[in-house]
């Protein structure tokens, strides 16, 4: 075999820049930090403005949408605040009253939009009055420095502090009744956190999960299915690219929208894996990474790729848990859920054919059945008047 050619020292350094930019991205969604040059010309924002990047994507969302600008209203709107003052955003479908809560969690780079089809069919089959009483309200909420909701101080980017986030949406939005927690991507890793940092939740609360496209641990090894010499050099960048993202976000935002075009069709490729994926989606995923600015990317990044919450699985084996995963997927490959699912045994374990990281968009009827039918049995195991 040949020796392979050597890339000049320029086109060295944009290759890596971009794999260390893509990298960054891994640990929760294809998304990641390909804020693309699509995306910024939709939203008409002529450079880097993070101070209005977290205030502009609401409308943009709507806007895109795939079930069309008036989707996503909400019976109830809400502000929570976290234990170091960050007002997180909260919409809610349902009524207060209903016999079940569930609380949907978002991942990395994304926003509670993220669960456009599941807030329609659960919403429809669950959480509204058809002749009946509705049999569960659903929570959705941003995360963090995502959406809709504030960013805190940087240190404070840790899946520690979103599990704590997560027990303060509780606490203030669902004080009494049964709950279950859906968490996609960065999402279920901090579920995870939360039975780590709450133990005593899982199987009074907390009656059951569902942990979509995420992994306990051992990410930073992840490839992301790209040729080996690109995975060295983005190694061998990434600190230098973190560093520029958290305390030159100015040029990193440049980098990227250089790098934009092949961004956008990495990412592309790692978030969905159908060849005839609907461009509406492609765009308003872009819509939601055009809300989270870049800097907030690269706070993340470490926590994420350090994260090890396998000892945190544990108070999960109390509750029905629902384990889902594409089977196509490149940013959390399904190795990832087979992990957890060996942790916990008794999980029903779902693998989508054909489906990759943004399964809950590619594929929301199977996940819409999967999460309806683990909601079913929880609330036939809830016992009468609970």
């Amino acid at each position: 075999m040949g020796r392979a050619p050597q890339l000049p020292h320029s086109s060295a350094h944009t290759v890596g820049v971009v794999g260390a930019l893509v990298g960054l991205a891994a640990a929760g969604t294809a998304a990641g930090v390909a804020l693309t040059r699509i995306a910024r010309r939709r939203l008409d924002i002529g450079g880097p403005r993070p101070a209005d990047l977290a205030a502009v994507p609401d409308a943009e969302l709507r806007a895109n949408d795939p079930l069309g600008p008036d989707a996503r209203r909400a019976d109830r709107t809400a502000s929570v605040r976290a234990d170091d003052g960050v007002l997180l955003n909260v919409e809610e479908v349902g009524p207060l009253d209903a016999p079940l809560t569930v609380v949907f969690v978002h991942g990395y780079t994304l926003s509670m939009g993220s669960w456009a089809f599941q807030r329609r069919t659960l919403g429809a089959q669950l959480a509204t009055a058809n002749g009946h009483r509705p049999e569960a309200r659903l929570v959705f909420y941003d995360q963090r420095g995502h959406g809709g909701s504030g960013r805190g101080p940087s240190e404070h980017s840790t899946i520690e502090q979103l599990a704590r986030d997560l027990a303060a949406v509780l606490e203030a939005r669902v004080p009494r009744g049964p709950i279950v927690l859906v968490g996609h991507s960065m999402g279920g890793m901090t579920v995870m956190g939360l039975a780590a940092h709450r133990p005593d939740l899982f199987g009074t609360r907390v009656v059951g999960a569902a942990l979509i496209s995420t992994s306990s641990g051992n990410l930073a090894d992840l490839n992301f299915g790209l040729p080996e010499f690109l995975t060295r050099v983005r190694a061998a960048v990434l600190p230098i690219a973190a560093w520029t993202m958290r305390r030159r976000p100015a040029i990193a935002e440049g980098t990227r929208r250089a790098a934009a075009d092949l961004i956008s069709v990495v990412t592309r490729a790692l978030s969905f894996a159908s060849a005839d994926v609907d461009p509406a989606l492609v765009h308003y995923v872009d819509a939601m990474i055009a809300g989270t600015p870049v800097d907030v990317i690269a706070e993340f990044y470490p926590a994420l790729a350090g994260l090890d919450e396998t000892g945190s699985l544990e108070p999960l084996r109390r509750i029905p848990t629902l384990v889902l995963t594409g089977d196509a997927d490149r940013m959390i490959p399904k190795e990832h859920s087979e992990l957890i699912v060996q942790r916990l045994p008794d999980s029903e374990f779902v693998v989508v054919p054909g489906a990759g990281h943004m399964v809950l968009l590619e594929r929301p009827d199977v996940v819409d059945e999967a999460l309806t039918g683990l909601l079913r049995r929880v609330a036939a195991a809830q016992p009468v008047g609970r």
